[in-house]
């Protein structure tokens, strides 16, 4: 081991090289659709920085300033320019693993979204409780709904949107922000709120379904009174795939 690091060591530029060997070997193994694979690849990534950083710091206290500053300076850098690139290589990664081992309870009663297409046809339908409906948006894992609510103050309504088996809440503050409804209906008869844009669960991917827990949460304007559940609903969904 002595024999292998004295080599490593012996010109300042070689764990660098074997830095950016292991950068290669990263982006090579995230290819891979594995949750493994992703894992190991990330592992690689890291280690291989702090491998070429730990031998510059090594080189500094050997007093060899010079080489040590190089070493630690092409460390940073090229490392810096990794990571960007990672980060953007993963900003767009296609491949989640969330659902892969999901299985659906077949002792819990779901219900699935309706399809956009339907929605005119289930808007005319009667609603005589206060309720809400999911609908499927454009494309799979993005969503719309409508609610009925009555003898409500003013305020706002949104969603928590939870994995049922792991009761894992999913893209908690996204949902949040973009399920939210402004609502106000101090009379008993039934008045429908819509979603004006549409809301996103990014945990999963296409046609990977899993079971979800809906629950519709509401803030009063009023600053004395506290959030409160109103409605909750299980429904099968996926998630959208970038």
């Amino acid at each position: 081991m002595k024999e292998i690091i004295q080599k490593i060591n012996k010109r300042w530029y070689i764990s660098i090289i074997l830095m950016i060997i292991g950068f290669v070997i990263t982006f090579f193994g995230l290819q891979i659709p594995n949750e493994i694979a992703f894992n190991i690849s990330l592992g690689i990534f890291y280690a291989s920085f702090l491998f070429s950083l730990v031998f510059a710091i090594m080189r500094l206290f050997k007093k060899d300033y010079l080489k040590g500053t190089l070493q630690i300076a092409g460390t940073l850098i090229i490392g810096g320019v990794s990571f960007l690139f990672l980060s953007l290589f993963l900003f767009l990664y296609p491949f989640d693993f969330f659902a892969d081992n999901l299985t659906v309870p077949k002792n819990v009663e779901f219900q699935k979204p309706i399809p956009l297409y339907q929605n005119d046809t289930v808007k005319s339908e009667k609603v005589y409780n206060t309720d809400f409906i999911l609908y499927d948006g454009m494309q799979p894992g993005i969503y719309k709904y409508d609610i009925y609510l009555n003898q409500i103050e003013k305020g706002k309504v949104y969603l928590k949107v939870y994995e049922i088996t792991q009761n894992q809440i999913l893209s908690e503050e996204d949902i949040e922000n973009s399920s939210s409804i402004d609502v106000y209906n101090p009379t008993p008869e039934l008045k429908k709120f819509k979603l004006k844009d549409d809301f996103t669960v990014y945990e999963g991917n296409w046609d990977q379904f899993y079971g979800s827990r809906i629950e519709v949460w509401f803030k009063p304007n009023s600053m004395n009174r506290p959030e409160r559940k109103l409605l909750t609903k299980n429904y099968i969904i996926q998630g959208w795939q970038r």
